[in-house]
């Protein structure tokens, strides 16, 4: 611990692979600025990384982050961050992940991790404390996360040792490989783990014995206490993601007809189908214990199950969340209930990602199903909706590149361009990344998810809360305290532009907010607005870490943190305005099978709304670039003559208001 730091470890750790050099740097060279985690990643990519550096070059970094709250009491704290620059997107690449890792890595003295270089041969490090090693990795290589794992802690004598590792995925640089942290929760999309697999990087493993402290004691605890105390009055109402995680969002999202089915088809599963794969039935049959990450304020949303009978008896693991139910289980039209369950212990164990695998997956169905691919193209398989053994034999030849899969491995965009045949209508991307999120029935979700500086990805700016309680006092109290929090008077419709842009800039700025410190989004105004907003982040941050700051400047912290990610994405790719919106299909096709049947996109009432939404960035609407003027009133002049020698500087700006 350096004297005199609070909250903050102190230390940024780099080590080069290529050399074995390793060296400290100061946490305080970037934390008044930049916050933490994230904001620190992006701040040392766009500045040390040239333009010819390519995602798999030696010279590129991977970049992990323990948020600035993490190893203290405060609610939430639980998260850590991996950043680079990606090979899906060929931008910028950050994804999160619930982390007993990070509070280690803080405890043994360190922030923030920067890997540069490549091993020349498969090694991992161990970090004990001050103790920090490069060892050979070949008798892991080729072993699964869950292999290495027990292996680590056998070798390392230490059977609750944390640790962080790719699987066969990203030792194959499949573009949708992940890092995953243990055994169940993975740092998902943008193809982190197929950088680390570039590095000859297979984990990371690590122990330390220190502590946090915080700069003001007795006020962060005071603010702490009262935080939690909301807490327990909410949570003895009603909480559903203790009870269930983020599956207990089924029956809402079937009521607002926004569950994806064959690839975006449709946009909700039949009755009969529901009844048999009922997610919230399959974890009350089969969980056998409760999970949690510290500082929880929702008390756990993990679920440990054990499957004692069907097709993959035997299988003990952590439950799947959400996204996998409907990218992979709806979106494929598997009927075997505990499906999801096995395929996402299948990718945990692999390292690849579920969005990838239903993207891709999805996309080469769906083209089966119109004859656009045949047996031919597929090494004999039938891609018929629903059947589960294929899709489980194709996450493996996805991993390990085997033939239809090593098209496959690229994603759907890739794989479309490779096929062929008019297929890329079905590929349903942004930025090229596999798209998850059901972008008609919902414009806030939808704008937020397409103007992603990472591609696609509902955690960097989307709108959840726009899905409402149903009791008609509840959801009277909900939209008057929602309408406070956002700033907008229709918080609630979801089928309403007007408004949508204020809204997913005040995600944007909490999201960056919740990353830099580690706060996991779901404790938070991003999925109710009673839960710890701006101010009260704020109040722990300024007491833990003894730096003083307005809200406004806190809010500035986060803009700075979005616009430099913008400016990175335009310094490796050519994304403007066009890569902001929405797939064709949303806008052509009108929804199928849900309670907003014949919905589609309006396209002149979306432009209208991303004009408001690049008005209040302060960016020129015609291209999406930011202006010089509000680059040199975030502090970023040098980012601003950047963007300018590269023909990328927007030229009209409106005055903005955080």
């Amino acid at each position: 611990m350096i004297k005199d730091i609070y909250a903050y470890a102190g230390n940024i750790l780099r080590i080069n692979l290529s050399d074995g050099k390793i060296r400290k740097d100061s946490t305080l060279d970037y934390s008044k600025e930049w916050l933490g985690s994230s904001g620190i990643a992006i701040k040392i990519l766009y500045d040390e990384l040239k333009p010819w550096v390519t995602p798999y070059d030696p010279a590129n970094k991977l970049i992990i982050g323990a948020g600035v709250l993490l190893g203290t009491p405060a609610p939430g704290a639980n998260k850590m961050n991996i950043s680079t620059l990606g090979p899906i997107t060929g931008g910028w690449a950050s994804s999160c992940s619930d982390s007993f890792f990070g509070l280690e890595l803080k405890y043994a003295g360190y922030d923030t991790i920067i890997i540069e270089g490549r091993a020349h041969h498969p090694v991992y490090i161990w970090i004990d404390n001050n103790n920090i090693e490069i060892r050979d990795a070949s008798h892991f290589w080729g072993k699964t996360t869950w292999e290495t794992l027990e292996m680590s802690r056998k070798e390392l004598r230490n059977p609750n040792l944390h640790i962080i590792s790719i699987g066969p995925a990203g030792e194959n640089l499949v573009r949708g490989a992940n890092i995953i942290q243990d055994r169940g929760r993975a740092f998902g999309r943008c193809g982190t783990g197929a950088v680390m697999g570039s590095k000859n990087l297979k984990m990371i493993a690590v122990k330390g014995s220190g502590s946090i402290k915080v700069a003001n004691e007795n006020k962060f605890m005071g603010i702490l206490l009262k935080i939690r105390e909301k807490f327990e009055r909410l949570n003895k109402l009603e909480n559903p993601m203790h009870e269930y995680g983020t599956l207990s969002v089924f029956y809402v999202k079937r009521k607002t007809g926004t569950v994806n089915y064959k690839n975006f088809q449709y946009y909700d599963i039949p009755d009969a189908l529901a009844m048999k794969i009922d997610p919230i039935k399959t974890i009350e049959k089969y969980k056998i214990a409760q999970h949690s990450f510290p500082g929880c304020a929702l008390n756990g949303c993990g679920k440990h199950l054990y499957l004692n009978e069907g097709p993959y008896a035997g299988l003990t693991t952590e439950n799947n969340q959400w996204e996998v139910f409907e990218n992979i289980q709806t979106r494929l039209a598997i009927q075997e209930p505990t499906f999801m369950v096995k395929a996402n212990a299948l990718c945990n164990q692999l390292g690849v990602d579920v969005d990838l695998i239903g993207g891709a997956v999805g996309w080469a169905m769906e083209c089966y199903q119109r004859n656009i691919i045949d047996q031919g193209d597929t090494d004999g398989l039938e891609l018929n909706w629903g059947n589960a053994e294929v899709v489980l034999e194709l996450i493996k030849k996805i991993c390990y590149r085997q033939g239809f899969g090593n098209i496959l491995s690229e994603g759907c965009v890739k794989a479309s361009s490779v096929i062929g045949r008019n297929s890329e209508y079905f590929a349903l991307h942004n930025k090229g990344q596999d798209l998850y999120e059901v972008c008609r029935g919902a414009l806030g979700w939808c704008l937020g998810a397409c103007t992603s500086t990472r591609g696609g990805g509902h955690t960097t700016g989307a709108v959840t809360c726009e899905a409402i309680p149903e009791n008609r006092k509840k959801k009277e109290n909900w939209i008057k305290k929602a309408k406070s929090v956002y700033g907008v008077y229709n918080p609630h419709m979801v089928l309403e532009y007007e408004g949508k842009a204020k809204m997913v800039l005040y995600m944007e700025i909490l999201h960056r907010i919740n990353n830099c410190l580690g706060v996991c989004h779901f404790n938070t105004t991003w999925s109710n607005p009673e839960y710890i907003d701006l101010s009260e982040l704020m109040n722990l941050y300024t007491t833990a870490t003894g730096n003083k700051t307005s809200l406004e400047d806190f809010k500035k912290n986060a803009i700075r943190q979005l616009n430099l990610e913008k400016a990175f994405n335009l310094k490796f790719t050519n994304y403007d305005r066009k890569d902001d919106m929405p797939n064709l299909r949303d806008m052509q096709e009108p929804i199928k099978g849900s309670s907003l049947e014949g919905w589609k996109i309006d396209k002149e009432k979306y432009n209208k709304m991303m004009d408001e939404y690049y008005e209040i960035h302060g960016w020129d609407k015609q291209n999406s670039f930011p202006t010089k003027k509000t680059l040199i009133d975030l502090g970023l002049a040098e980012v601003a003559e950047d963007l300018k020698r590269i023909g990328k500087i927007g030229k009209t700006r409106k005055k903005i208001k955080y």
